[in-house]
């Protein structure tokens, strides 16, 4: 008997993994696949399998709503008005989500074009509804950049770099009434389904970081709690007092997260993170040990972007080629971001975070080397693409080894961190 049980429950298995994935509308569903992660597009960023490989290739993504719920969106992307709209992705349809416009107003009606970010939360209008385990999506325009990958190779960088969590992200061929929007970059939102797939939970208190989150006094009116019940933000009280008296830090926060996210933002010049002037371009999770860890956002003004400039004016800070490796502050002071400051204080966590610097260099150097390959990645798309903030010209150019290039900088870059380190170690 005991044979007969064991030989039908291998069949049973046999005959589950013989059954043909469905695909279509999800409701109510919060499994999340994940595969082994291995090489994503041209070699730079990952696969991972998750929501049905939404992000593990070039993604073909269709919306379609009604022309005043279009113009609704567009008319009141200042103030984030969602539509209903149905959402078509890679042959997947779900129903109904929402969607709104968002970000970078005042450059989209420069640019004239219409070129909007957009945000499809999918179970705004029905409760529990998801696609392929997806709560949330980014549809980002890829604005400030002419090689049209800068954001997509932060992000990448960071899905290769163990012990931090970041949103998988994509491109995506975007069609709304059957209009070519263009190449947008896609991105995980930061939601229930990303905590699951990142944190293997989503019971921890979630905290979103706006402007002026530094952590130089006990303010916590700049965050908001996206998931949770910390309403008095006593977490965040905990890891402030924390850090003002360096006691008890390991115990609230997962220093390696921090350590290996300001390594990151270091070696690409974020810009506008927590290290930046504005402190902002981050969340918060509590694991479940307790612990915080952060979680990198919004990455698009990276690897030398001068967002001064428009795109008649466009030019690189090439200051930013020599980005200091061991003061990682753009325009502030450690005292001023003691959540990195202060464990750059301690010795051995300098020194690994020294570490961290030098193998997220050696990481992108590796990913300029594979540049090309990218760019024959979405050439196809990027050539029909008529909505674009950028000329031909400068997006070719941006491919070539030159003072005012993205693939110049990421070299004197990755050459001047070597340098740096080298000197560090005599």
């Amino acid at each position: 008997m005991d044979m007969i049980k064991k030989l039908t429950a291998v069949f049973a298995a046999a005959l589950v993994l013989a059954l043909p994935s469905c695909k279509g509308k999800e409701t109510g569903t919060d499994e999340v696949t994940q595969n082994t992660p291995s090489e994503g597009p041209a070699g730079i960023g990952v696969s991972t399998g998750s929501y049905n490989g939404l992000f593990d290739g070039l993604a073909e993504i269709e919306l379609t709503l009604g022309e005043a719920e279009l113009s609704t969106v567009i008319d009141h992307a200042d103030a984030g008005v969602y539509c209903e709209a149905d959402v078509r992705c890679n042959g997947d349809t779900v129903e109904k989500a929402g969607i709104k416009a968002r970000g970078n107003t005042s450059y989209v009606a420069e640019a004239g074009n219409n070129r909007y970010s957009f945000k499809i939360k999918f179970n705004k209008f029905t409760k529990g509804q998801k696609l392929n385990g997806l709560d949330e999506l980014y549809l980002n325009n890829i604005s400030y950049d002419p090689s049209c990958v800068r954001e997509y190779l932060a992000y990448s960088l960071f899905a290769r770099t163990e012990g931090v969590h970041a949103p998988l992200a994509t491109f995506a061929k975007l069609t709304v009434n059957g209009e070519y929007y263009g190449l947008y970059l896609a991105v995980e939102g930061i939601d229930d389904s990303f905590l699951k797939r990142s944190f293997g939970d989503n019971d921890g208190n979630l905290y979103e970081a706006d402007k002026g989150s530094a952590f130089v006094d006990a303010d916590t009116s700049t965050f908001s709690l996206e998931n949770g019940k910390d309403t008095s933000f006593s977490k965040l009280t905990a890891l402030y007092n924390a850090l003002s008296t360096g006691d008890g830090i390991d115990a609230v926060l997962d220093t390696e997260s921090v350590l290996r996210y300001a390594a990151v933002i270091d070696v690409i010049c974020g810009q506008e993170s927590y290290l930046g002037e504005k402190a902002e371009n981050f969340y918060l999770y509590e694991r479940s040990d307790g612990r915080l860890s952060i979680i990198p956002w919004d990455l698009k003004m990276s690897f030398g972007t001068d967002r001064s400039l428009r795109k008649t004016e466009y030019q690189i800070d090439s200051e930013m080629i020599k980005f200091s490796v061991t003061a990682p502050y753009f325009g502030v002071e450690a005292a001023d971001r003691p959540l990195v400051g202060k464990l750059l204080e301690d010795a051995e966590l300098s020194a690994k975070y020294l570490s961290y610097v030098r193998s997220c260099g050696e990481e992108l150097a590796s990913m300029l080397e594979k540049l090309p390959q990218l760019k024959t990645f979405i050439d196809p798309a990027v050539s029909s693409d008529t909505k674009r903030f950028y000329d031909d010209a400068l997006y070719q150019a941006e491919f070539s080894d030159g003072e005012n290039t993205l693939y110049g900088f990421i070299k004197r870059r990755c050459a001047f961190i070597a340098s740096e380190l080298s000197t560090q170690e005599k």
